[in-house]
């Protein structure tokens, strides 16, 4: 039922911005030309957020080196700096532990799309993107008795009672890595008003992501540790959307 209603608020959202133009500017021109600069954002109405335009959640921009052709950028930083302190480091009995987590990632894709004539409003296009991508992480944990330094994720500890102690599991989580790929595009943007668009994007493309083998350092009264960890990577290939409709406007 909300599809239903969105779509119809749309096309007449469409119809009335149609008539409206076309009483006031016969020859009114919606689309870009040499020289313009577009950005734009995603907007989910079956969800109601808004986010980022793509996958990758990058900011993203479109230079027109003319009418017909733009060249696209879109990039990505994020940083997570966290400090976890618990127990307590004063008397006796003291037992005071610190799990300081640290990650940064980024990531810059570039391409180019080719537009076609469509209608006055309606500007279908094609294109190509690449797209390259990184991310570190590292970890500190100091308790009473040791110091575990991790290089490329995060360790996870599991406790879990078993008899008359305490057995606990490793699992390394946000491992760090590197990331390429490339992609074909097709989508389109529809002219609400001038300098104003909505639009929607797919694409087929391949990725390969390589994870960087964890290095694990422990010291003081707990020195053992098996890294069974290794070089790992994943590929893909196949078809994606971009989630929900864009939302972009003109400079």
């Amino acid at each position: 039922m909300k599809k239903m209603l969105f779509l119809a608020a749309f096309a007449a959202a469409s119809l009335f911005a149609n008539a409206q133009d076309s009483k006031t500017n016969e020859n009114n021109d919606f689309k870009p030309s040499k020289g313009s600069f577009a950005t734009e954002l995603n907007f989910n109405p079956f969800k109601g957020n808004l986010s980022f335009n793509n996958v990758l959640n990058q900011v993203k921009g479109r230079y027109f080196v003319s009418a017909n052709l733009a060249l696209r950028l879109g990039f990505n930083v994020n940083t997570l700096d966290s400090n976890l302190n618990y127990g307590n480091p004063y008397g006796a009995q003291s037992n005071f532990s610190s799990d300081e987590r640290k990650s940064t990632s980024f990531g810059l894709n570039i391409g180019i799309e080719k537009h076609f004539k469509g209608t006055k409003r309606l500007s279908p296009y094609i294109g190509a993107d690449a797209f390259w991508g990184t991310r570190s992480a590292k970890q500190t944990i100091s308790n009473n008795g040791s110091t575990t330094n991790v290089k490329n994720g995060w360790l996870d500890v599991t406790y879990v009672q078993s008899g008359s102690g305490l057995v606990y599991t490793y699992r390394i989580s946000e491992g760090a890595y590197s990331r390429f790929g490339i992609s074909a595009v097709a989508g389109f943007d529809f002219y609400m008003a001038k300098n104003f668009f909505l639009g929607y994007e797919f694409n087929l493309g391949y990725s390969k992501t390589d994870f960087k083998s964890p290095d694990v350092t422990i010291t003081g009264q707990s020195t053992s540790f098996t890294n069974y960890y290794s070089n790992n990577s994943t590929s893909k290939f196949g078809t994606s959307l971009v989630n929900g409709i864009r939302i972009g406007y003109i400079f």
